[in-house]
């Protein structure tokens, strides 16, 4: 053998050997121990290996402990949460038919689906959603697929989702809810009768604010069996280095998620009482809408905090906001530092009307000291409190 071909043929040494860490299987080519077996490598795709892109063993581990963590029988990692909701609605939905969006749903969605759902055919829906049962006066034989988000992501308002999927399972109509805020160690959809949960993993389990990916969970085969189909026709997969890292933080999501919960409790009081705030929404909060549904259906709360201010905070907001300065200014969340987003104007609503017409600013706290957390929150209220009286006035 040619020195050059040696090169190529490595040879792993055997013998035992364990890790407590999950072994990283780069790959792109999976090779065949017979033209017979690759000729039949798409059988394969479900529960073994056909290609890099449609799983590797690190893939199938990550996804066979979030099954685990969501009472499921499968789930599918793919490369973002909001791909994982274009991908459940977009092997759900038909053409001819609705397909019904709370109206709080992450705002990326509705571009989604009033611009590219509608070219085939599908027209979305917005519902309220604080309608519970009463969804049934939507549901017809033309909705093939009913969303929800609870809490909403941004406003926070959490669904009830029994009744809800009750109302749909009455008419044979599919429920996949996104489930990112509670993550599977504060809510379980399946357990309340949701067919399909969804969770960004970019958040909370992975944790640390440096990947991106999106995970399905669900106990009907068939219907795992129809979403890989689609996943693998939408080029959708992971990499085996970030579903590493979604494992890595997996491992520490509960205690993460417990520090991240008492340190958000203990700041509710303060920001309640601050200078400009109209409301503050946070699930544990009596006046939260759907603060009852929270109290029955989960388990505990998260690290989101959402604040609506008053009109006039609007000149001096964000000064009050860069002299927060353990707070990073940034779209995402769930990660292990905290994170502040600050919209002008609400999101839109096209089903329902919120209270405030205020901007409003949403905290996502993170490990940092609370007192450390609310030195900083303060230098921000000054801000507003110094303009307060001037500023107030002029409104």
């Amino acid at each position: 053998m040619n020195d050059e071909t040696k090169c190529l043929k490595v040879t792993v040494p055997e013998g035992k050997f364990a890790s407590l860490s999950v072994p990283v299987h780069r790959a792109s080519t999976i090779v065949f121990d017979s033209v017979a077996a690759y000729q039949a490598r798409r059988s394969q795709m479900y529960d073994g290996y056909s290609y890099g892109l449609y799983g590797t063993p690190t893939s199938r581990t990550l996804e066979k402990a979030i099954a685990n963590i969501e009472g499921a029988d499968r789930a599918i990692v793919v490369s973002s949460g909001f791909a994982a909701i274009t991908l459940v609605t977009l092997a759900l939905s038909q053409a001819g038919k609705r397909v019904l969006f709370p109206d709080n749903v992450y705002d990326t969605v509705r571009p989604f689906a009033d611009k590219l759902l509608s070219r085939y055919g599908v027209r979305p829906v917005y519902y309220d959603p604080l309608m519970g049962g009463r969804i049934a006066e939507l549901l017809d034989a033309d909705v093939s697929l009913v969303w929800l988000e609870s809490p909403g992501s941004m406003t926070l308002e959490v669904q009830d989702m029994p009744a809800i999927a009750a109302a749909c399972r009455a008419r044979g109509i599919p429920t996949a809810a996104d489930n990112t805020y509670a993550t599977p160690l504060r809510c379980k959809p399946l357990d309340l009768g949701v067919d399909i949960s969804v969770c960004a993993v970019s958040k909370y389990i992975s944790g640390h604010s440096d990947l991106v990916m999106g995970s399905i969970a669900l106990r009907d085969e068939a219907r795992f069996r129809l979403l890989k189909d689609h996943a693998r026709m939408l080029g959708q997969g992971v990499s085996a280095d970030e579903a590493s890292l979604a494992l890595r933080g997996l491992e520490t999501m509960a205690v993460r998620l417990e520090r991240i919960e008492r340190t958000t409790l203990s700041l509710l009081d303060f920001v309640i009482s601050q200078p400009g705030v109209s409301e503050v929404r946070h699930p544990a909060l009596s006046h939260n809408p759907g603060h009852a549904e929270w109290l029955r259906d989960f388990s505990g709360s998260t690290g989101l905090l959402t604040l609506f201010l008053e009109p006039w905070t609007r000149p001096v907001l964000a000064q009050a906001i860069e002299a927060m300065d353990q707070f990073a200014i940034g779209a995402s969340w769930g990660g292990t530092k905290s994170v502040v987003a600050v919209l002008d104007a609400l999101p839109l609503r096209t089903a329902t009307n919120v209270s405030h017409d205020g901007p409003l600013v949403r905290f996502s706290i993170g490990l940092e000291h609370p007192d450390d957390l609310i030195s900083s929150m303060n230098k921000g209220f000054d801000v507003l409190a110094s303009a307060q009286p001037a500023l107030a006035a002029a409104n």
